[in-house]
C-alpha cells in the first residue's frame, strides 16, 4: 500500500484530459486496492465561492470561512501562519464503475490572494539545484502560481501525513504544473517520499508542431531523424528555454520516475536532452471507461437517430454518419477530415451510397440556447453560418469556409459543422430533434475522426470504439500503440484506420533548410496523399449491413474492455509504481 499525492490544476474541475485521467485512475478497482490514501493538490481557483471544492466536494477545513477541524485544523493552521497563505482541505466524491463511491482528500492553496513567505528564497533554491531561472518567467502567471503552490502544498501534505509510519508517499506531478511541488519534495530530502513526472504531453513538442509551417510532418520528421544523428530539440530548432513550460519539463528527468501516456510522448521526452535518453520512461496509456455492450438493436436505433438529424437539416438520410467531437484548435487537424471526405467521393459514388460528417467543435464557450434559437430562425444554423458572435468566431469562420468549399463541390458527402457545446434539442435550438442527445454521437457513429497533428493520447478518438465505431486517427495520436497492441491479439473486423501523415514518405522530405524549413505547400501535398489513402482504407473497412455492424460492435466492445482503466492500472500503472519502490 502507498499514499499518492496528485498535484494538478484539475484537482476540482475537469478542464481537459488530466481530469479524465484522474477520474479513471482513482475509481479503478486495482488502484483503490493498492492505494492507502489519495490526496489531490492544486491551486484554489474558486476563492470567493461558498463551496470551493465544487458540487461533489465537502469542506472540512477553511479557517478563512470559519470551518475548522479538530483532527487536521491545528496542523494546517500552523502551515497557514508559517507560509502566509490560505488553505482549504476536504474531500471530493467520485463515482466508480462498480457502483460504489470514493472520496479522496483534496488540499487547495490560495496562491492568488497572497504571496507565500519565503517565495524568493525558494526560487533561489530552484535555480541553485535545478537551473530554473524564475526571473525569466516573471510575467507568466501559469509558471508563477505553481511555484507559489509548491512549498505551502508540500508542507501541508506532510502535516496531514504525520502518522504515515513507513508507508511510501508518491508525489505525482501531472504535467509541468506539478513539477515545482515535486522539486520541493526533492529539496526536502525525506527518504520516504518519491516523485513522479506524469507526462500527459510534452509542451515543447506541442508548440513546435503548432508553430512550424511543416507542422507534425516537420517536427516528427526531425525527431525520427535525430534518433540516428544523436541530436536533440535545441540542436535542430534552437534554444527553447525562454518557453516557461519547456524550462520546467526540461528538468523533469530529475524525478524518481517518469510516466508517459503514449509512445510518441516517450520519444518527445527523449528528444529534449541526453538526460532523458538515459532514463527509464514507463508507458502508462490512458484507459477507457467501462460500458455495457449495446445490443445490435440499440446500436441500429442510435444510428437511425443520427441519420434523422442529418435528414432534418439537409433533407436526405445518409447511409453512413461520421463524427468528430473535439476542441477547434489547430492541433486537432479538422481540415484533414474534409480531405478524407473528398477522397471518399469516388468510392461512395460507385456504391451508390452517401455519408455525413457531424463536426461538434467550437473555440468559444457554450452559446446560450436562446441565442442559438434566434440564429436558427434567422438563417437556418447550423447548415448556414454567419460571421460574428453568437455564431462564428474568427477561428470558426476560417474552418467554416473550408466546410462550405467542400459542400459546394461534393455530391456524396456533406460536412455539418455544429459550433456549440451540447448536442440536444435545447442547446441546438431545435436543430437536434427531441430524443437525440450527445450519447448518440458515440453510440450511433460509424467512424470517429481524429487525425490530429499533436495528440499525446487521443481518448475522444477511441471512446466510440466500444459502440462499434471505427477510429480514424493519424500516426501522431498516442493511442495508436495501444490500439495496435489490442488489435494484434484479436481477430475480426479492423478497429481503426490509420493515416501515416508523418511517416508516409513521398514529397515530405527536408530541403536545404532541413526539417525546420519544410514549407506548408509540401506539408499539404503530404496531407492530401495520406488523406486519399485513409479514404480508401475507410471505404473498405465500413460495414454496410446490419450483420457486419454487429460484428464490428462485438469486436469494438471487446477491444475497449481490454483498454479499460482497470487493465491500465493493473498492467501498466501499478507495475511502474512497484519498479519505482524497488529502486528506492
Amino acid at each position: 500500500m502507498s499514499i499518492t499525492v496528485h498535484v494538478t490544476h484539475e484537482a476540482i474541475h475537469k478542464v481537459g484530459g488530466i481530469g479524465s485521467v484522474l477520474a479513471g485512475l482513482i475509481t479503478a478497482g486495482p488502484y483503490r486496492q493498492a492505494t492507502q490514501r489519495t490526496i489531490l493538490v492544486g491551486p484554489l481557483t474558486d476563492r470567493h465561492r461558498a463551496g470551493p471544492l465544487g458540487m461533489d466536494g465537502t469542506v472540512l477545513y477553511d479557517n478563512w470561512s470559519g470551518i475548522r477541524s479538530d483532527s487536521v485544523g491545528p496542523a494546517l493552521y500552523d502551515i497557514e501562519r508559517a507560509r502566509g497563505v490560505r488553505l482549504v482541505y476536504g474531500r471530493r466524491r467520485f463515482d466508480c464503475p462498480d457502483g460504489t463511491q470514493v472520496e479522496p482528500e483534496v488540499l487547495l492553496v490560495d496562491v492568488e490572494g497572497s504571496v507565500p513567505h519565503g517565495l524568493g528564497y525558494f526560487k533561489f533554491l530552484l535555480f541553485q539545484a535545478f537551473g530554473l531561472a524564475s526571473d525569466r518567467h516573471d510575467g507568466q502567471w501559469e509558471y508563477e502560481q505553481y511555484v507559489r503552490l509548491a512549498e505551502p502544498a508540500y508542507d501541508a501534505v506532510m502535516s496531514l501525513l504525520q502518522d504515515r509510519g513507513d508507508t511510501p508517499v508518491h508525489f505525482v506531478a501531472h504535467e509541468f504544473m506539478g513539477l515545482p511541488t515535486a522539486f520541493k519534495a526533492q529539496l526536502a530530502g525525506d527518504s520516504g517520499v518519491s516523485t513522479i513526472f506524469y507526462a500527459h504531453e510534452v509542451a515543447t513538442a506541442r508548440r513546435l508542431v503548432e508553430e512550424l509551417q511543416g507542422g507534425d510532418v516537420a517536427f516528427y520528421g526531425a525527431l525520427h531523424a535525430a534518433v540516428e544523428t544523436g541530436q536533440y530539440v535545441d540542436d535542430i530548432f534552437g534554444p527553447q528555454d525562454a518557453f516557461y513550460k519547456h524550462a520546467l519539463i526540461r528538468q523533469a528527468w530529475r524525478c524518481d520516475a517518469i510516466f508517459a501516456v503514449g509512445d510518441l510522448v516517450v520519444k518527445e521526452l527523449q528528444f529534449l536532452g541526453a538526460e532523458f535518453s538515459g532514463r527509464t520512461i514507463d508507458r502508462v496509456y490512458n484507459g477507457l471507461p467501462v460500458t455495457q455492450m449495446l445490443t445490435p438493436t440499440e446500436r441500429e436505433a442510435a444510428r437511425g437517430r443520427l441519420a434523422s438529424v442529418a435528414e432534418g437539416l439537409l433533407g436526405w438520410s445518409p447511409d453512413f454518419v461520421f463524427t468528430h467531437v473535439g476542441r477547434l484548435v489547430p492541433s486537432k487537424g479538422l481540415w484533414r477530415d474534409l480531405l478524407v471526405l473528398d477522397g471518399l467521393e469516388e468510392a461512395l459514388a460507385a456504391q451508390g451510397r452517401s455519408a455525413v460528417l457531424i463536426l461538434l467543435a467550437t473555440e468559444a464557450g457554450p452559446r446560450l440556447p436562446a441565442s442559438i434559437e434566434q440564429i436558427r430562425r434567422d438563417y437556418a444554423w447550423p447548415v448556414v453560418h454567419r460571421e460574428g458572435y453568437p455564431d462564428l468566431t474568427s477561428g470558426e469562420l476560417e474552418f467554416d469556409l473550408r466546410v462550405r468549399l467542400h459542400n459546394a463541390r461534393a455530391r456524396r458527402t456533406r460536412a455539418l459543422f455544429v459550433n456549440q457545446f451540447g448536442f440536444d434539442t435545447i442547446s441546438t435550438g431545435g436543430a437536434v430533434p427531441p430524443g437525440v442527445d450527445f450519447a448518440d454521437l458515440r453510440r450511433g457513429s460509424d467512424a470517429e475522426f481524429g487525425m490530429s497533428t499533436y495528440e499525446p493520447f487521443g481518448i475522444a478518438q477511441i471512446e466510440p470504439l466500444a459502440f462499434g465505431a471505427l477510429s480514424v486517427i493519424s500516426d501522431a495520436c498516442g493511442c495508436l500503440g495501444y490500439l495496435q497492441q489490442v488489435a494484434a491479439k484479436k481477430s475480426g473486423p479492423p478497429l481503426f484506420v490509420l493515416g501515416d501523415f508523418t511517416r508516409g514518405g513521398g514529397d515530405a522530405v527536408p530541403g536545404e533548410g532541413g526539417w525546420p524549413g519544410l514549407d506548408a505547400i509540401t506539408r499539404r501535398q503530404q496531407e492530401q496523399r495520406c488523406s486519399r489513402q485513409v479514404a480508401r482504407s475507410l471505404g473498405e473497412a465500413l460495414q454496410d449491413d446490419a450483420a457486419g455492424r454487429e460484428r464490428q460492435l462485438r469486436a469494438g466492445h471487446s477491444a475497449a474492455a481490454a483498454m479499460s482503466w482497470d487493465q491500465v492500472v493493473k498492467a501498466q500503472y501499478l507495475p511502474a509504481i512497484a519498479r519505482l519502490e524497488q529502486r528506492l
